[in-house]
Parts: C-alpha cells; structure tokens; sequence
C-alpha cells in the first residue's frame, strides 16, 4: 500500500511540473528531463509510468475536458437549465475551445499538441464515451466500431482546424471556428442540419448567458 501510495504520488508530481512547463515553455520545448528536474524524480520514470512526453499530455488534455464537463454540468443545475446532453456538450465544446485558444501560452499548447496528433492518443479513448452517450440517448444506431471512427474522424478534423487557424489561415473569428468545429462533431453523427443548427443556436446563448468559467495557469478552471 505505501509502495502504491507513493507512485501515485510521483505520478502527480510529474503530471504538476508537466502542467506547469507545458503552460511556461509550451510542449514542444519541454522535454522530459526538464519535466523530472522539476517534480524532483528520475528522468527514468516517464517512460515508466506514462510511455512518453505525448502520453502525459494526452492525459491532461483529456483530464481538462472532463473538470469542463463537470464544471459546466454544476453550472446548469444551479442556474435550473435543464441538462439535455446535445446541447451540453456544445457548450462544453464552446467551452474549452475558447478558454485554450484565448490565451497564447495555452493556444501554444493547444497547437503544439494537435500537431503531435495526441488528440488520438489513446488515452483519449475517454472521448469515445461522449459519442456512446449520444448513441444511446438519440438511438442513433451506430456500432462499436462506428463510435470509434466517428471519434478519429472528429478528433482529427479538431487537430486541422486547430492547427490552421493558429496559423491564421483562416479568416474567420473564434466563434465562427468553434461553431464549425461542433456542426462537423454533430454531422459525423448523421444528425440533420436543422438539428444541429438548433444544437448551435441554443448551445452559444447558454454560453455567454450563463456560463462564466475562466482558466488559470497549470489548466486550473475557476468561476467568475
């Protein structure tokens, strides 16, 4: 038990100087030496406990997502909005997309980790739960293996449109990319385009009506 207790432990130290070296210095110029010269640990146990520098980003990217889950998720109960899953999770979309691209370090990383494809890392497995949620829920009819490629296929789209807009190819405004992003989620799921543009219209009010989450350094969420 003290044995466990204490890799836990290690693991969450290198997880906190990954978050806060990734946050400074962006992914890319991190290396894993530094990341263990930070949390005081053996450069030898990263690949130990994580594999490798993308799977430990993989896990707070992911890790980010689900405390936006869960933060928005509060917010709509305390503010009596009913919770219907489409159009929670568009505003969960709208959510962290605007947190990470409306700062520069976190745009960075964004960026740096779209570009290492870690948004299909398999740790982001997690994700392929939100699809099954919807499946269920709107008895879409998709089999396992479907789920997955939906999951790839969005995932994958989100990694371009990232990448291209960091690198100002598009003209277009934050919002505008963010809508595109959960139109392309929703259409890989066979849902109409009156559905979806519903999903949108509703899920973007929620958002700048009620939704007031604000990110600090090391991926820490907090209310405004």
């Amino acid at each position: 038990m003290a044995q466990y207790k204490k890799g836990m432990e290690t693991k969450q130290k290198i997880i906190n100087s990954s978050k806060k070296l990734f946050y400074q210095n962006g992914y890319e110029k991190t290396s894993c030496k530094a990341i263990c010269d930070d949390a005081g640990v053996n450069v030898g146990l990263i690949p130990y406990y994580f594999k490798n520098k993308n799977r430990i980003a993989s896990i707070i990217y992911t890790y980010f997502l689900i405390d936006v889950k869960d933060m928005v998720q509060k917010i709509l109960v305390e503010k009596n909005i009913p919770y219907e899953l489409k159009y929670a999770t568009a505003v969960e979309n709208w959510v962290y997309m605007s947190l990470l691209l409306s700062d520069d370090n976190y745009k960075r990383f964004y960026y740096e980790i779209c570009r290492a494809n870690v948004l299909i890392d398999e740790n982001t497995r997690v994700v392929e739960f939100f699809y099954k949620l919807h499946n269920n829920k709107y008895r879409l009819g998709f089999t396992a293996n479907e789920i997955k490629l939906i999951r790839v296929v969005s995932s994958a789209a989100s990694m371009g449109l990232v990448e291209k807009y960091v690198q100002g190819y598009f003209d277009m405004e934050l919002d505008d990319l963010i809508a595109y992003k959960i139109r392309v989620m929703y259409k890989e799921m066979d849902m109409t385009k009156d559905v979806v543009d519903d999903i949108i219209e509703k899920s973007y009010k929620i958002f700048k009506e009620d939704i007031n989450i604000a990110l600090k350094e090391n991926f820490r969420l907090y209310r405004t």
